[in-house]
């Protein structure tokens, strides 16, 4: 099984970002995978798509959380015992 690579959107003085990466390196101790940390303030870019939604968290490209990071639907996902559905209507 290969890893999967989960990309975290960030930006400095956010707490809920501080919180979401608490659980992200508690999930990380058990199940390994590859972790980007994207600081979206040095790009006018993601600052337009993520400014106001951080922290995100994508899995293989799909984004799978907003703000709050569950630690139980993080590491289904990351087992392939679930599948994020993002068909939020």
């Amino acid at each position: 099984m290969t890893e999967k690579t989960v990309s975290f959107y960030t930006k400095s003085g956010c707490s809920l970002c501080d919180r979401a990466m608490k659980v992200i390196a508690a999930v990380r101790m058990d199940i390994p995978f590859n972790l980007e940390c994207i600081d979206i303030t040095g790009s006018f870019e993601l600052t337009e798509t993520y400014g106001l939604h951080v922290p995100v968290v994508c899995i293989d490209g799909t984004e799978c959380f907003r703000y709050h990071v569950s630690e139980k639907q993080f590491r289904s996902l990351l087992l392939g015992d679930m599948v994020m559905n993002r068909d939020d209507g």
